[in-house]
């Protein structure tokens, strides 16, 4: 059996219908952080905001022509040097294959000059913390009940 290919590619305005359909194929994760998914309109305010600022990507994640997953991440934040990872959701139907970690392994691979890595975790997400301690990443703090940051270093 053959693995599908996982392909990143940029998100734009134009697929705010797109991602609004993955955000609704993925209920658990926004009750987990204790929201609603968003409407079509913020999707697409969110996307409409990706060229205003240069230091942020955001990509969909595809398996074949499937769209299945979402990478959301900014450079040089929150200092020089960093990169912070604000999103990695993969569609509830296709978790549990690997595909977060072929995600990750993917930017990483795309981080030039970025000496650590930070995710931040949203929500009482188990789950998601279990899943950056197994990929290398440290715990190193709370922003509140409902916000964790973890840190991987970066070989140079």
């Amino acid at each position: 059996m053959r693995a599908l290919s996982l392909s990143l590619r940029p998100a734009s305005p134009e697929d705010a219908p797109r991602l609004h359909g993955l955000f609704l194929q993925s209920p658990s994760y926004f009750t987990l952080i204790g929201m609603e998914p968003p409407t079509l309109e913020d999707v697409l305010q969110d996307l409409l905001t990706l060229g205003k600022d240069p230091r942020r990507r955001a990509f969909l994640l595809f398996l074949e022509e499937e769209a299945v997953g979402y990478l959301d991440y900014k450079l040089h934040y929150p200092e020089e040097g960093d990169a912070t990872l604000s999103l990695l959701l993969i569609r509830e139907d296709h978790q549990g294959q690997g595909l977060g970690r072929r995600a990750l392994r993917h930017l990483l691979s795309h981080l030039a000059g970025v000496e650590r890595l930070y995710a931040v975790v949203y929500g009482h997400n188990p789950r998601a913390k279990a899943f950056f301690e197994a990929q290398g990443f440290r715990h190193v703090k709370d922003g509140g009940p409902a916000l964790s940051w973890y840190v991987r270093e970066l070989a140079p």
